[in-house]
Order: structure tokens, then C-alpha cells, then sequence
């Protein structure tokens, strides 16, 4: 919620339709239905493993299986929206006392114990349980000192360019990664103040100030080649986004593209989490961009790219991605034969930021999509049909799920707190406190 705190029990939203009212509570099942049962808290990506990742890349078990901190906070989030306080309280509990390493980050993922599965960083899944602890209210010193403050510190010394942004396929300056660690920071420095640690919340307020500032520096472009304003790149890898600096796309994409030419709907963290205002000029600049490279209508709505070039769906005939086993590195970052598809959750999303900006018709149909989107089965999937061949072939519908994972727990945990955003008229994930420091009360 917005606010600490939350409802208590089962309520829907409402005003939804008949056919969103049965997603709404397919979707509760799904998140329920996702949380393991001997580890409680440890919220799975999904119950499937599409394409490569169910036939022996990883054994037994694939990624898709593991628990994401990232995504842990996304359903946790929905939970809390949804009235189910006490599921992301097991979340949060899960994340600090199992997944949480002693220097204070959190793995990249992780099987379900909480031992460490693949091990990279990415320092919005550092930030994110911080700012989860602030919306539970988990004020208490022990958590303040044994995970809130060597998370935040973490952030602090690492940041804010991180190894791997959301997509996890690349290092640099994301925006969307940016807005996570200083929600962070703002999140941790009440609980420090709470506590009686006014210098570090001091520090933690103060390093975030100075990023609020600069993010807009180190990631919007103003020479471009998608408008003469300035527009958020994907990230850059240099802090520079005027220069020309090319980099390999990852997950099957182009070896080398310059950065000013890849952009990502992921900017529009900075919004729901109150780094900046709905109304800022590069906030809105970058969402006529983002429209224009990724946005793809389709039967059932409009659906948006993770990113420009993203290799990460099936190849062009529709059959599965497959980036060979053994792996070629070779194939894997270069082979251009694959094709990522478009995402029900950036229609959730984009919903988010219509509801901050007083577009609550917008919203609603952005919620329609993604409830026409989870097809019969009302199974929201990681990805859908665009308008690249095979698409609108038979059996390839546009704005139908492909055979990506399928339901993507983040999907529907997105749509649950859509559907409550729409209701409060306001963002629910979005922290008060941060909101209030950089983007208005109101």
C-alpha cells in the first residue's frame, strides 16, 4: 500500500467486469498457488519452465522455479494490495532471513532454501526488500540493524551503477534500477531515524538527493535519434547518453548497438515509486518514444517491448528459443534468429502511470488488456504475439499468450495491484515517504 499498513482479509476491487473479476481472483490463486509450501515466503517466477529451460539446460529444475528478489517484491507488493498481509510479511521474512547474504545484498536468484542459484548482482533486488520492509512497517531494531541498514549500506557503497539491471543481461546506469535504489535509501533512512540512527539516515537521505538529481543526467539522452527532446535510454554504460557507446544486446540479440537507440518501458519506475513526478518532461517525452519503437496494438490491447533488438522470446518461425546445450556464447549473444514479443506487464504498468497522471478511463483499459490477454484459461503469460511473422497466422494470434512462461506470477501479480491502483486512485505500490521527498504528496 501506499501507506504502512493495509486491509485485513480477502476484498476485490471495485468496478472491475465480469471477466476481470474472474482473472482477478485467478490471479490470487496463481500467487497463492506459487509460494512453496515447505519454505514458506519463497514465491516462485512460475510453475513452468518454457522453451530450452524445461528440456535439460538446467537440471532438475529451471530458473523459472528459483525465487527472484525482484520479483518476490512485485508479489509481495499485490499481496499487500490485495489484503493478504500476512503472505508478504512471509515474503519479507523469507527474503531477510534466508535469501540475504551477511555483506547485506541479496543472490540473483535462489532455490528455494535460499541458497544461491545463479550469482550475479543486481542492485534493485538489494533495494527492493528495503523498500518492502518500509511498507510492512517492520520498524523494529533487529530488523533495522541486521538487514535494513547492511542492505541500504550496500546500496550505498555500490551504487548506483549496478552489474545487472531488471532484464539481467547487462550492467550500467538503468533508470529503472536508479529509481529502486533511492526509494531504498529514503525507505531505510526513516527506519534508521526510527531507531535512533540519525546519522545514517542522514547519509542515506543525502546520497539519494544526489541521484534524484542526477539520473536524469546519466540516463536521458538529448541527441538521440528517436526525438530532438530528451527521452530515457534502457541504460547507459558509461553515464553518458550522448555518446555513441554500442554494447551487445544479450538474451540471442545484436552484438553491437549504440545506446542512444534502445529504450525500455522500465522507466516509468521513477514514477510508481516517486523519484519523479507523472509530469515531468522527460517522464513524458520518454512515454511518446517508448510508444513509438516498442508499443505494439494488438485484438486484445496495446502490449509493449522489454527493449529495442530483444532477442528473448521464439525464433521468427514461432518455434521455441533455444540457445543450444551445451551453450555457445557465441550463439547466445549473436545468433539474431529470435525474437522478443511483447509483455502483458508494461500494460500494467503504463495502467500505473495513467492512474498518476488522472487517466482513470486509460487505466481501466489498460487492465481490460491484460485481462483479455490471459485467454481462456485466464493464465496471464510472460509474453504475447506481436506483429512479427508468425503472428496473426493460424495459431499464432496477436495479443495471445506465446510459449513463453505461462502464468508469469509477476503478470498476474501486476494486474492485482492495477486493479487496487485503479480503485484508490493512486499508485499502491508507491512509498509515501518517497513520493513526498520528490514528487508531491498529493
Amino acid at each position: 500500500m501506499t501507506e504502512p499498513g493495509g486491509r485485513d482479509g480477502y476484498v476485490s476491487p471495485d468496478g472491475l467486469t465480469r471477466a476481470e473479476r474472474q482473472l482477478y481472483r485467478t490471479s490470487v490463486l496463481v500467487l497463492a498457488a506459487s509460494e512453496d509450501k515447505t519454505y514458506r515466503g519463497a514465491y516462485v517466477a512460475s510453475p513452468t519452465m518454457p522453451w530450452v529451460w524445461g528440456t535439460g539446460l538446467e537440471k532438475p529444475s529451471g530458473v523459472y522455479h528459483k525465487v527472484w528478489s525482484r520479483d518476490l517484491y512485485e508479489i509481495a507488493t499485490a499481496l499487500i494490495a490485495d489484503g493478504d498481509r500476512a503472505g508478504a510479511e512471509r515474503a519479507l521474512t523469507y527474503l531477510f532471513t534466508r535469501q540475504q547474504k551477511p555483506n547485506g545484498s541479496f543472490p540473483q536468484n535462489s532455490n528455494l532454501d535460499g541458497s544461491e542459484h545463479w550469482n550475479n548482482l543486481q542492485l534493485d533486488e538489494v533495494a527492493f526488500p528495503v523498500v518492502l520492509a518500509w511498507q510492512l512497517q517492520r520498524f523494529d531494531d533487529a530488523t533495522y540493524r541486521d538487514h535494513v541498514k547492511p542492505a541500504a549500506d550496500f546500496v550505498v557503497a555500490n551504487g548506483p551503477w549496478t552489474p545487472q539491471e531488471r532484464w539481467e543481461n547487462q550492467s550500467g546506469y538503468s533508470p529503472a534500477t536508479i529509481a529502486s535504489e533511492i526509494a531504498g535509501l529514503v525507505c531505510a533512512a526513516d527506519i534508521a531515524r526510527r531507531n535512533g540512527d540519525a546519522a545514517s539516515a542522514t547519509r542515506y537521505e543525502t546520497v539519494a538527493d544526489d541521484w534524484q538529481k542526477r539520473v536524469e543526467g546519466w540516463t536521458a539522452t538529448q541527441n538521440g535519434p528517436y526525438a530532438p527532446h530528451p527521452y530515457y535510454l534502457r541504460l547507459t554504460k558509461d553515464g553518458k547518453p550522448n555518446s555513441g557507446t554500442a554494447y551487445a544486446i544479450g538474451d540471442s540479440g545484436p552484438n553491437a548497438v549504440d545506446q542512444r537507440k534502445v529504450v525500455d518501458p522500465s522507466y516509468l519506475e521513477l514514477v510508481r515509486l516517486g523519484v519523479k513526478p507523472a509530469d515531468d518532461p522527460a517522464i513524458r517525452n520518454t512515454v511518446q518514444v517508448v510508444d513509438q519503437q516498442l508499443g505494439v496494438a494488438t485484438p486484445n490491447g496495446m502490449f509493449w517491448h522489454r527493449f529495442n533488438f530483444d532477442g528473448y522470446g521464439e525464433k521468427k518461425d514461432g518455434s521455441d528459443w533455444d540457445i543450444g546445450f551445451p551453450p555457445n556464447p557465441t550463439e547466445i549473444w549473436s545468433n539474431n534468429t529470435t525474437i522478443g514479443r511483447i509483455w502483458p506487464i508494461f500494460a500494467g504498468e503504463r495502467g500505473e502511470y495513467e492512474v498518476a497522471t488522472r487517466q482513470p478511463s486509460a487505466a481501466a483499459s489498460r487492465l481490460a488488456s491484460m485481462a483479455r490477454a490471459g485467454g481462456e484459461g485466464h493464465m496471464i503469460s510472460e509474453q504475447v504475439w506481436d506483429q512479427f511473422p508468425p503472428s496473426g497466422s493460424p495459431g499464432f494470434p496477436k495479443g495471445e499468450p506465446t510459449l513463453s512462461a505461462s502464468p508469469l506470477a509477476w503478470s498476474h501479480a501486476q494486474f492485482v495491484r492495477l486493479a487496487w491502483s485503479i480503485d484508490a486512485g493512486r499508485p499502491v505500490e508507491r512509498p509515501s515517504i518517497v513520493a513526498c521527498r520528490y514528487a508531491g504528496c498529493g
